[in-house]
């Protein structure tokens, strides 16, 4: 009787609806973490693109917020993405005895700790982990049957892929590297064509925008000089992704050999992603889900190799059993701040925006550095905030959007966790006991979107006078007298290293900057050694001598 329930043909199924709802119900009682309330504040508004991501995220947390408010609006999708990305790499195996093996295969994919994380999270991993184990299946099926089905499931999933997050890029790309023959393949490339027209409407955002997205990701996440700390995490963090089963996924993967077209794809994903971000980290930190695509190659080439090896198998079970065990009381700690072991991210939110509620009375907030803090507080409170964006931090979805707009001229609350002046009010955020500090700003004025030149290429370390030119994109003239100038020098890798003033000639102080006009400035540099030395170099504004400056003006090189 036992056998035949563990055989049935509705063990997998049944499964996944207990892990959907298991799913929705976490997504309902955790608290949003930070960055999920940052991509809700991109589906306020829209777009074929945003700052730091292509638009699906977005999409579907608007999707989410027709049927639900909350946090379960945001996450409604991602229990079934989920879901789906399950049921998919279940199409993927092939095998005489993987009807009876549904246990094993629910208990270990639902031990994988990086991988349901994205059951209940809504970030841009989540659609990227769905259409990618698509694309396994859909490329899978391909190869058996180059049909018009096929054809259309694969362009859809590339473009799918792509809207979700740019690191799809590296899945296309080594599946092609594993077989080069299907640049051949006129079938194939017709995919890639309809995938390419598919996605040319981010492609035209990203050209409207000036490429921000690109330019971001490749240029501007550089740390400033390598660390062996960053490989040596990386190799550890690649080593346990996969959670206590990580012993026997390894062996597996060590085992699989280049058997057949689609197995050679899944091992050139696992070490192709792998080297890929092992060179990464000689340049940066690596985020530990940024990997994450290798998770369903593995998950794939374990249960196969665990079918045919029964000792194997036996052990990977009860270790998945383990680890399942250990992912339920994590599960609990999520919610429960008091049964948490560690401070999470889900912990303390709706306590610390109660709290700036509470003092602010009814002002908007104005956070400096912190697009999270910002989109958790309008969340929340439903009240209007916005990050004020500088050095050294980043920019961000708020330097891009007209949010800033809203706040000019405003009576608001200004909150920092660098503010040294006295403060009114303040409050500690339980998640890395972050102190925040907050003023009030009778009329806060901030001009982020001024776009400044310098006239020459480069900046010489004995440069005594700039040239440069200032252009006004607001539809108000902007007062010089609110704009204070610094110079910045960086680095190689274009990390700020000091600041130096930087004096006006011939300015009035009443002077204007009409809307769409763009004024010729000669500055006198103070404190020229500090250019010695540098890399790069750059001018920026701060309104008022008392806002952090921002990033208005090009990085032009600088020769010593």
């Amino acid at each position: 009787m036992i056998k035949d329930v563990l055989r049935s043909n509705w063990l997998f199924p049944g499964f996944l609806v207990l892990l959907t709802l298991l799913n929705l119900a976490q997504a309902f009682f955790s608290e949003l973490i930070l960055d999920e309330s940052y991509y809700w504040y991109f589906s306020q508004n829209l777009s074929w693109g945003y700052f730091d991501h292509p638009p699906m995220v977005a999409f579907f947390v608007w999707l989410g917020g027709l049927f639900f408010e909350g946090e379960l609006g945001v996450r409604f999708f991602a229990a079934f993405l989920f879901s789906g990305t399950i049921w998919f790499l279940w199409q993927c195996v092939d095998h005489k005895d993987k009807q009876q093996n549904q246990v094993l295969f629910c208990i270990f994919t639902a031990s994988v700790a990086l991988l349901n994380v994205y059951g209940f999270f809504m970030i841009p991993d989540t659609p990227l982990l769905f259409f990618a184990a698509l694309f396994l299946w859909a490329y899978k099926r391909f190869l058996e049957h180059e049909d018009l089905i096929s054809v259309l499931l694969l362009a859809i999933c590339m473009a799918a892929m792509m809207y979700s997050k740019y690191h799809a890029v590296l899945l296309i790309g080594f599946v092609l590297l594993s077989h080069p023959r299907l640049l051949l393949n006129v079938r194939f490339l017709a995919a890639a064509a309809m995938a390419l027209i598919l996605y040319i409407p981010h492609i035209y955002w990203l050209y409207e925008n000036d490429f921000v997205s690109i330019k971001y990701h490749l240029f501007d996440r550089a740390d400033s000089r390598y660390k062996l700390a960053f490989t040596i995490e990386y190799l550890i963090g690649f080593l346990v992704i996969p959670g206590l089963t990580f012993p026997w996924i390894y062996k597996a993967l060590f085992k699989t050999r280049f058997t057949d077209t689609f197995t050679r794809g899944l091992l050139f994903l696992v070490y192709g992603i792998f080297l890929f971000f092992l060179f990464s980290s000689f340049n940066r930190r690596t985020q530990a889900q940024w990997p994450v695509l290798v998770l369903l190659p593995m998950v794939i080439i374990t249960f196969r190799y665990a079918l045919t090896h029964p000792s194997f198998k036996k052990w990977l079970l009860r270790a998945s059993i383990v680890s399942f065990v250990m992912l339920c009381f994590l599960r609990i700690a999520i919610v429960s701040e008091k049964l948490s072991p560690i401070t999470y991210e889900t912990h303390g939110n709706k306590k610390w925006v109660s709290e700036v509620i509470s003092f602010s009375e009814g002002l908007p907030v104005v956070f400096r550095n912190s697009y999270t803090e910002a989109s958790m507080l309008m969340f929340y409170a439903d009240r209007a905030s916005f990050s004020l964006n500088g050095y050294p931090f980043r920019p961000n979805q708020f330097d891009l959007d007209s949010t800033e707009n809203e706040f000019r001229h405003k009576k608001v609350v200004y909150m920092s966790n660098r503010y040294d002046a006295d403060s009114a009010f303040g409050y500690t955020r339980t998640f890395r006991k972050q102190i925040w500090r907050g003023i009030v700003i009778d009329s806060f004025v901030s001009w982020r979107k001024l776009k400044l030149i310098l006239d020459e290429p480069y900046v010489h370390s004995q440069t005594k006078t700039l040239s440069f030119k200032l252009y006004n994109p607001y539809d108000e003239p902007v007062p010089v007298s609110d704009l204070y100038f610094y110079g910045l020098t960086m680095n190689k890798k274009k990390k700020p290293q000091d600041t130096l003033p930087i004096k006006l000639a011939g300015i009035e102080k009443k002077q204007m900057i009409t809307p769409g006009d763009t004024l010729y400035l000669t500055a006198q540099l103070k404190d020229r050694n500090k250019i010695e030395g540098a890399a790069f170099f750059r001018v920026c504004i701060s309104e008022k001598d008392m806002l952090p400056f921002g990033f208005q003006g090009n990085v032009v090189p600088v020769k010593n």
